[in-house]
C-alpha cells in the first residue's frame, strides 16, 4: 500500500506539471476574444478562470481542500514556522505541495510499514523537516 501511495503522488506531480504547462501555453476557446493579444500566464489564467461562475466555484473547492489538508499538516507539524511555510506552499502550489508533503513523509519513514504510524502520528523532534 505504501508503494501505491508513493506512485499515486508521483503521478499527481507529473499530471499537475503537465496540465499547468498546457494551461499556460494553450488559450481556451472562451478566453480568445476577450483576451486577444494579452500574455498567457498563471495570473491572467487565474483571473480568467475566476471570472467564470463554475471556474470560481472550482477555485473555492480547490482552496477549501488545500486548507483542509493544511489542518492535517498543522496538527502533524511541531513548529509554527513549518506550519506557516506549508500553509504558504499549499496556497501557492496546491496539489504540488500536497504531493511533496506526502512523498516527504513516505521518504522520512521509508523503513516503516505501518501507514498509521507514518501519517497519523505527530512528528517527533528528531524527524527532519518535510
Amino acid at each position: 500500500m505504501k508503494k501505491i501511495i508513493g506512485i499515486y503522488f508521483v503521478i499527481v506531480l507529473l499530471a499537475m506539471t503537465w496540465v499547468s504547462w498546457y494551461a499556460c501555453v494553450t488559450p481556451s476557446q472562451s478566453m480568445l476574444p476577450a483576451y486577444s493579444g494579452k500574455a498567457l500566464n498563471v495570473i491572467s489564467g487565474y483571473i480568467t478562470v475566476c471570472s467564470e461562475p463554475w471556474g470560481l466555484a472550482t477555485m473555492f473547492d480547490a482552496y477549501f481542500g488545500f486548507l483542509t489538508f493544511w489542518l492535517y499538516v498543522a496538527w502533524r507539524e511541531n513548529s509554527v514556522l513549518a506550519r506557516f511555510v506549508w500553509l504558504i506552499a499549499l496556497l501557492l502550489l496546491g496539489n504540488f505541495a500536497i504531493a511533496a508533503y506526502v512523498l516527504g513523509c513516505l521518504y522520512i519513514h521509508r523503513k516503516e510499514t505501518d501507514l498509521g504510524k507514518i501519517f497519523f502520528t505527530k512528528k517527533t523532534a528528531h524527524e527532519s523537516p518535510v
